[in-house]
This record gives C-alpha cells, structure tokens and sequence, in this order.
C-alpha cells in the first residue's frame, strides 16, 4: 500500500499533482493529511520519515520519498501504463529527449510558475498589509505574467507541453488551479492555447477525481 503524508489542503499544488497521478494510474493510495499550523510536520513520527519535516511524502512499503517532483518522477516510474512518461531506453535517443523534455517542463513549473504565485499570493493577497513587500508582489506579478505568456507561446503549438500528455501537464496545471482561485483577476485570463490546454487537463477522469475526492475530505 502507498501512502501519502501531504497538505491538508488537498488541492495544494505539490499535492494535487500527486493526487492526479496516482488517479491517472488509478493507484489505491492512503491520505493522511499533515496540519502544518498545527505543527505536525515537527513530530518524532513525521521527522523519522523525513528529517527535513517538509510536505509532501510518499511511502512504498519501505521506500519513503520526499520532494513532490522526484515522487512525481517516480509514480511515472512506478506506473508505466499511466503512459505519464516516455518509456525509458538508454539506447533510443528519441525517448531520452522525451523524458528530459517532460523534466524540463517539471522544473518551469516548480521553479518559475510555483515561486512566482507563492510570492504573488503572500506580497499582494495573502498577508497584512504591513507584512507586504510591495516590490516583491510586483516583481512576482511580472514573472507570472511572462511565464504564462511562455506557456501561451508553446500551447499554440502542440497540445501539451511536451508533447503528449505526461507529468508535466500536472505539475503545471496544478500551480494554475491555485492561481486562478487565489490571484484576483485571473492572470491567465485573454490567453486562447493557454485556456484550450487547461480545459483538455483539468476535463480528464483523474483531474475530476481529484477534485471531487478533495470535496469529499472537508
């Protein structure tokens, strides 16, 4: 059995993407939520798993994994009929292009598109105004903005990001589920391929799932 330590939100972007893969393998998995104001993520139990105390983690019998793009990269692994990645072989090039450009796309998403909105969502949403750093929140807007228009730039080019759908469109389409319901104004709003790809992910049986598995917990 897999379980599962991750956000008590269940839609939170490092754990919704983990959520959708698994329904895309259609893996049975155990969820236990980990209350981060409450401190749980700092008890014995939690920090045996993972010294670091960071969300999400995963456990596969005796395997425990921490860092949701490696437990994203490995549910790819683990469940290669979810077709998530590019079969692997060491003598196809072709393939090995394939799976870097899948990580690639994994790396936008975490280092760029993720950054971008937690410092968009605390200096201008979230936080009391005398805690914003205003030139933090603008300077986060701007790069959203920029990467999303990257994004527009490719989609209108193919129908996922790196080709076929596969890890990438998760891990990206995660962030933008949090981005759309907590940045005011929609930034993703006016751009066409951006919108198309967003509807062709979030309209697959495993996204829904989620969704309603997530409805579910509350």
């Amino acid at each position: 059995m897999i379980t599962l330590h991750a956000h008590i939100n269940r839609n939170a972007p490092n754990t919704l993407k983990l959520r959708v893969a698994l329904a895309e393998a259609g893996a049975a998995y155990e969820y236990r939520a980990v209350n981060l104001d409450a401190g749980e993520q700092r008890r014995p139990e939690f920090l045996a798993l993972n010294p670091h105390g960071k969300i999400p983690v995963l456990v596969d019998g005796d395997f425990v994994l921490a860092e949701s793009d490696a437990i994203l990269w490995y549910l790819g692994e683990r469940f290669p009929d979810a077709r998530l990645l590019p079969a692997a072989d060491a003598r196809d090039r072709a393939a090995a292009q394939g799976r870097a450009r899948v990580l690639q796309w994994c790396a936008f998403s975490s280092t760029g598109l993720h950054q971008a909105f937690v410092d968009v969502y605390i200096h201008k949403v979230k936080a009391a105004p005398d805690q914003r750093v205003s030139w933090v929140g603008e300077a986060a807007m701007q790069k959203l903005d920029r990467l999303l228009g990257v994004m527009e730039v490719v989609l209108a080019q193919r129908a996922f990001l790196a080709g076929d759908f596969s890890l990438a469109d998760l891990a990206a389409a995660s962030v933008l589920h949090s981005v759309k319901a907590r940045i005011p104004g929609d930034p993703t709003t006016g751009r066409a391929a951006l919108g198309a790809w967003y509807q062709r992910v979030t309209d697959r049986q495993s996204w829904r799932e989620a969704m309603a598995s997530a409805e579910e917990s509350k």
